[in-house]
């Protein structure tokens, strides 16, 4: 990857796709099946609850099992930039509306005691989902993923989905050459990125239209090659040990009570 300086806080799906493929710890060899089954649990999880104790607990057993992986952790730090800010820049806007204990004022703006929790909360939810999609995709191989895409999705969502994961390579690789001509040039510098914005626009744009270029002729290989339409992977990924299946019926168990629990349900029944 050719160093830019802010490159480090982009996924390198180069480094993605090398752990899960080269890479070994006790959750590569979770079945692939339980881990992507997980997910959709956390997704649901994270988005009914809205206590801050629990969602911080949930954010540090990701954290955790991401540890466990023996994936980098200061390479996730710098992830975590591209979401944070997204975060942060849509709830700097809500925390201000949210009624409860007032807090300070600046002039007309209001900030409460609630509202100063719904950054944080927001923050703790899209990073513990983040942390664990970078678990499943960096702990289990790319044969076994479209496997289980193509089985799960209905065609050609899943199709989509496994030539946009492809694509992405293409895309990168064409801004990588296109930034190595530059530099070759002595034409790329921060400093000019920021004073030439319009001319590296335009540079940028470029790379992305070679990519397309490029992926006709992947299509074009690929059909040559016998492709009809519908991508499928012959490696079939390992079925759920009866631990797995119990493991995850139990985190079933846990994810039913502590939506009722944050419902408030469990006070209203006793």
């Amino acid at each position: 990857m050719t160093r830019l300086g802010f490159e480090r806080h982009i996924p390198d799906l180069g480094l993605v796709t090398s752990y899960a493929e080269f890479r070994d710890s006790a959750v590569h060899r979770i079945s692939p099946w339980l881990k992507f089954a997980v997910l959709p649990l956390l997704v649901l999880d994270v988005t009914v609850i809205n206590d801050i104790r629990i969602l911080a607990l949930i954010f540090m057993i990701t954290l955790l099992l991401y540890a466990v992986s023996r994936l980098p952790l200061l390479t996730l730090l710098y992830w975590y930039t591209l979401p944070v800010f997204f975060v942060v820049s849509i709830a700097f806007l809500l925390i201000w509306t949210v009624p409860g204990v007032p807090l300070f004022s600046i002039g007309p703006l209001k900030l409460t005691i609630q509202g100063g929790i719904l950054l944080p909360t927001l923050v703790l939810k899209s990073l513990a989902v983040v942390t664990y999609s970078f678990i499943v995709i960096m702990t289990t191989k790319y044969n076994h993923q479209s496997y289980i895409v193509s089985k799960v999705l209905p065609y050609p969502l899943d199709q989509i989905i496994l030539l946009a994961y492809r694509f992405t390579f293409l895309a990168l690789d064409g801004l990588e050459e296109t930034i190595i001509a530059m530099r070759s040039r002595g034409g790329f510098n921060i400093s000019g990125l920021q004073k030439n914005s319009r001319f590296y626009g335009s540079v940028f744009a470029l790379a992305f239209i070679r990519s397309f270029d490029r992926a006709d002729r992947v299509s074009k290989a690929m059909e040559s090659r016998g492709y009809k339409g519908r991508l499928m992977s012959i490696q079939r990924p390992p079925n759920p040990s009866p631990v797995g299946y119990i493991s995850l019926l139990a985190l079933l168990v846990s994810s039913v009570y502590v939506l009722v629990a944050s419902s408030g349900m469990l006070h209203s029944l006793n």
